[in-house]
């Protein structure tokens, strides 16, 4: 019963503000009623993004199949790289009108300090990780605010990090267990602002890790934070996620809603990916078999897709559960984070054995032990695949995590490419809306990063190493 309420809250606030697609500016949303309480601008936040940046577009057509967990098997011009400009750019005015705006508008109204205020300050700083790993430069310091800017700068990827980074330390500062009541806005945790905390810390060390390479001060905070595991996501029960409670559409993760609502079944599971978990006691989790029984991926780029039944579909659990949820972040990722700060094996045996564990499977010990051999071979490798594997489903972060490390390598481009020889994409395209609404800023960004006429290729991210 309590789901249901908070669906129905959900549906309301999102029908309140179905007009928002069609916003000349990234920075207001003149349709949002000023009175709507703070927890329904909460719930709106939290489940219009997850759907976005989990669901059937950004994660699977996207981020998801640039990563290789995915590929296409009708309809395959993604898989090419020929990507759709007006997809790419409804998700980047999707976020800013949206969500993004949603959690300013809390941050405006809640008292400061209060658990409200530290939720929003959270999930903003999540979702703009989001955003400037995609993109790169984004508007950053002036978006959001039309009473400044109508035409805000784009920020450089290091600059927005270095705030992203310190608005998490002060959000996981401002919670407190006495404090302020989430309410039914609180979709992950269920209010329990002890989680939050360690979420908004372990998002933290996520960005730190991520660009430690890049600034020295970095890996000294993250060692700070890792020093103490009680302040981050320290158990698969403490994992950040949002559920979904039914098949209704509107209301079931959106992976599922692809296919069963709406009809669609345009990818599979990839070939890099069933080739790279033989073994894997995750694979029958994430795939299904073919008609012939066996596990076989569909290539990434393939000029013709092979016949549905021949390749593996993505599994059960992701595919055909309306209520699996989607993870915002995990124990295993907080493991995989010690395990390369330190250069930890057992960390990384941990977080492998974690992942299995999130997803009702158990690493047995010949499984621990061939990723074990993996790891006194090539460290960087084996780290880097395993985690990459263990973030199926979440493919904004897997396709961050490929390009930062180059791992997998088996990760490379595909044949019939439309931009032959630049290899994997690197970032998403700019949206054409800017051209009209903030076309000097806009080029001032392309410029800024390199950034060539297909779009998704240029200078890599910030961060990359």
């Amino acid at each position: 019963m309590k789901n249901i309420k908070v669906w129905m809250l959900i549906l309301m606030v999102a029908f309140s503000n179905a007009c928002t697609k069609d916003f000349e500016s990234i920075n207001t949303n003149p349709n949002r009623p000023e009175e709507v309480p703070l927890e329904n601008v909460l719930i709106s936040a939290i489940s219009q993004g997850v759907r976005r940046t989990h669901g059937a577009s950004m994660n699977m057509t996207y981020a998801g199949l640039w990563a290789q967990h995915y590929a296409k098997i009708q309809y395959i011009d993604e898989d090419w790289y020929e990507y759709r400009p007006d997809a790419l750019t409804g998700h980047w005015d999707g976020m800013y009108t949206g969500p993004l705006a949603d959690l300013q508008d809390i941050i405006n109204r809640a008292p400061n300090p209060s658990n409200m205020r530290a939720a929003a300050m959270t999930m903003r700083a999540y979702y703009f990780a989001i955003m400037t790993d995609m993109w790169g430069n984004i508007p950053y310091s002036e978006a959001l605010d039309p009473d400044r800017t109508f035409t805000p700068v784009y920020d450089s990827q290091e600059a927005v990090y270095a705030d992203l980074i310190a608005q998490l330390k002060s959000a996981a500062d401002m919670f407190n267990a006495g404090g302020d009541n989430l309410g039914a806005g609180d979709l992950i945790y269920g209010g329990d602002v002890t989680l939050w905390k360690k979420f908004a810390n372990s998002v933290r060390a996520r960005l730190l890790n991520r660009a430690k390479g890049k600034n020295a001060a970095y890996a000294t905070e993250l060692q700070t934070l890792l020093s103490n595991p009680a302040n981050l996501i320290a158990s698969n029960a403490e994992n950040a996620k949002m559920g979904y409670p039914d098949a209704t559409p509107g209301a079931s993760n959106p992976i599922y809603s692809n296919k069963n609502n709406d009809g669609r079944n345009d990818h599979a599971v990839s070939k890099t990916l069933v080739d790279l978990m033989t073994g894997d006691p995750r694979l029958p989790v994430f795939a299904d078999v073919n008609n012939a029984g066996v596990y076989v991926g569909q290539p990434n780029g393939t000029i013709e897709p092979n016949p549905f039944s021949a390749v593996s579909q993505i599994g059960t659990a992701f595919r055909n559960d309306p209520t699996n949820p989607s993870y915002l972040f995990t124990y295993a990722e907080v493991l995989f984070i010690k395990s390369e700060a330190n250069n930890d094996k057992q960390a990384y045996l941990d977080a492998i054995a974690a992942s299995c564990e999130q997803h009702g499977v158990a690493a047995d010990a010949a499984f621990l032990g061939t990723a074990g051999a993996a790891y006194d071979a090539n460290a960087a490798r084996a780290r880097a695949t395993h985690k990459w594997v263990a973030l199926f489903g979440d493919g904004c972060e897997a396709f961050s995590e490929f390009r930062r490390t180059g791992y997998p390598a088996e990760v490379v481009e595909v044949p019939r490419s439309a931009f032959p020889g630049q290899g994997v994409p690197r970032r998403f395209a700019y949206p054409t809306s800017e051209t009209g609404n903030n076309k000097a800023n806009l080029e001032a960004a392309i410029q800024a990063q390199g950034v060539d006429a297909t779009g998704i290729f240029g200078n890599k991210m910030w961060w990359a190493q």
